[in-house]
């Protein structure tokens, strides 16, 4: 049976979001195909931070017809005593293209089997796909240009497939197609997929990783490999840095050795909190002036270099606020709360916390 393939291409995503949006709209989907069909329709998702790809398999090419039964007039109003149909009987017939031979009835009320012959798919999936993308919702959205739909960021393509034709309809002036696009910076022209199997491929000749487990996979190798040490790669700053990138590439580099004087908390939240960096450890256990860097796009020396400088320029600022504050007791600070409001009415900080002290 024939597959169905949707892409929803938008400006790039918070990372947080595009695991939950893919999902979502996977979910939406295929309950608009139990709707249609009845039953539950098993698809693919996948996503990277500028779309939104879902597939379903073996989607049936229109909906089996059916029928309903229809209550008539009530018998007292549907024939006179003549056993004649009446006015009500009639304008029922006609409302409905039937004649009053073709009705039955029961101890109450007059009914028709009335025949539904099944829509095509394409027709009905004109109107789905768009209600299901317009319903996805995100912690933060924003309306563009002279856009009334709410998205987390402007829309820019979609492709919409089935039975490898396209299923048109049209969102916030853009019109579905046929056509997907690669990375970009990398291979940033359009190219035709009809079909999930069509889509992948292409993509990934275009720079282009969807399945979000292969860009996992892929940071964690190169990671190892460029560190120069035993990396750090908890879940969650791996999973955030294959959802900020289509393309991943790993790329070590080296902060000023002066900063390894600094606090360990205070170096790996810099790399890892402010600059999605891994920081990596010698087999003691210990920091080193190496961090490694996700890039999604550029040239490694370039990229390399840049984030450098900006790793070096956080930890100027974190070692002279060390060097500041610890030329003074928790005293000292403890007592300039006193001069900060909490609440007009409540006083100040140094207030609340001697209310929370003694509670």
């Amino acid at each position: 049976m024939p597959e169905l393939l949707l892409e929803v291409g938008c400006e790039e995503l918070p990372a947080t979001f595009v695991r939950k949006a893919y999902t979502d709209l996977l979910t939406r989907v295929a309950v608009a195909l139990g709707e249609l069909y009845g039953g539950t329709f098993e698809g693919t998702a996948l996503g990277t931070p500028r779309r939104l790809v879902v597939s379903f398999p073996d989607i049936p090419a229109r909906q089996p017809d059916t029928t309903k039964e229809v209550r008539g007039p009530a018998l007292k109003a549907a024939y006179d005593e003549s056993g004649n149909p009446t006015s009500a009987l009639q304008g029922f017939c006609r409302s409905n293209s039937v004649e009053a031979t073709q009705l039955r009835k029961d101890e109450q009320y007059v009914w028709l089997t009335k025949a539904i012959v099944g829509l095509p798919t394409a027709e009905l999936l004109a109107d789905a796909l768009p209600r299901a993308i317009k319903g996805l919702t995100f912690e933060k959205s924003m309306r563009w240009g002279g856009a009334r739909l709410r998205f987390a960021r402007p829309l820019r393509w979609i492709l919409a497939a089935f039975d490898g034709t396209v299923v048109e309809f049209e969102i916030e002036g853009v019109k579905s197609g046929l056509e997907s696009r690669g990375h970009r910076f990398y291979s940033p022209e359009s190219f035709t997929a009809r079909t999930l199997s069509e889509l992948v491929p292409g993509l990934r000749e275009r720079k282009v990783e969807p399945d979000v487990d292969r860009r996992v996979a892929a940071i964690i190798e190169q990671t190892g490999t460029v560190a120069g040490g035993t990396p750090e790669l908890p879940d969650d700053l791996v999973d955030e840095n294959a959802f900020l990138t289509e393309w991943p590439t790993a790329i070590g580099g080296e902060f000023r050795q002066e900063h390894l004087s600094l606090p360990a908390p205070v170096l790996t939240t810099a790399m890892a909190k402010h600059e999605r960096m891994f920081p990596v450890r010698d087999a003691g256990g210990n920091l080193i002036n190496r961090f490694v860097f996700i890039r999604n796009s550029g040239e490694d020396d370039s990229v390399r270099r840049g984030a450098e400088w900006v790793l070096n320029a956080r930890l100027d600022d974190a070692q002279f606020f060390f060097k500041e504050d610890a030329k003074h007791d928790l005293d000292y600070f403890l007592e300039k709360t006193a001069g900060i409001v909490f609440q007009e009415r409540l006083g100040t900080v140094r207030e609340r916390g001697d209310r929370l002290e003694a509670l």
